[in-house]
């Protein structure tokens, strides 16, 4: 259980940092051929705007999954400094509970959503393709969150291994 758990970290980690930079450079490429356009050939391309955001909104849903793994999310640490560890790991269960139902709520909201969009069939204005795909990004990030969260929730409450802290402040200062 415990490999097949490393592997899907592993795998999902690699998939999430390489669509990160994909979606993020890809938006890059699209405001700088806005720039060039506007100011080298006085011509305005209508849709670079349009797929910077859509791009931007993707990035950041499967970013917040990724931020999951790294500990990099708002947590309160008060509680953290006044319990024992055997209370810390019930409020870390608590947490990832929570935020597990929370992303099963989205999860279960914007899949009703995403299929009203499709029967709809509403279009972006300058592009022209389908909401959905722009809205899908919702769930997506949540399902990949939801893993996550799974994830943390089994290595930590039957392994004894805690999230990876991206904070450096926990570090010893020479």
């Amino acid at each position: 259980m415990k490999k097949i758990l490393n592997q899907t970290d592993k795998i999902l980690t690699k998939v999430e940092e390489n669509l990160i930079f994909i979606l993020l450079f890809s938006m890059l490429m699209a405001v700088f051929a806005s720039f060039i356009s506007r100011y080298f050939f006085d011509a305005q391309l209508r849709w670079s705007e349009e797929l910077s955001r859509y791009l931007m909104i993707w990035a950041t849903f499967i970013a917040v999954s990724y931020g999951v793994k790294k500990g990099a999310h708002i947590t309160l640490d008060v509680l953290v400094v006044y319990f024992n560890e055997k209370a810390n790991k019930v409020l870390r269960t608590i947490s990832y509970i929570v935020s597990s139902i929370y992303c099963l709520v989205v999860i279960l909201a914007g899949i009703p959503f995403v299929n009203n969009l499709m029967q709809t069939g509403q279009t972006s204005p300058a592009m022209q393709i389908p909401m959905y795909i722009v809205y899908f990004s919702i769930v997506v990030g949540s399902i990949l969150m939801l893993i996550r969260y799974i994830i943390l929730f089994v290595n930590d409450i039957f392994y004894g291994k805690t999230i990876e802290n991206t904070n450096n402040l926990d570090q010893k200062v020479s």
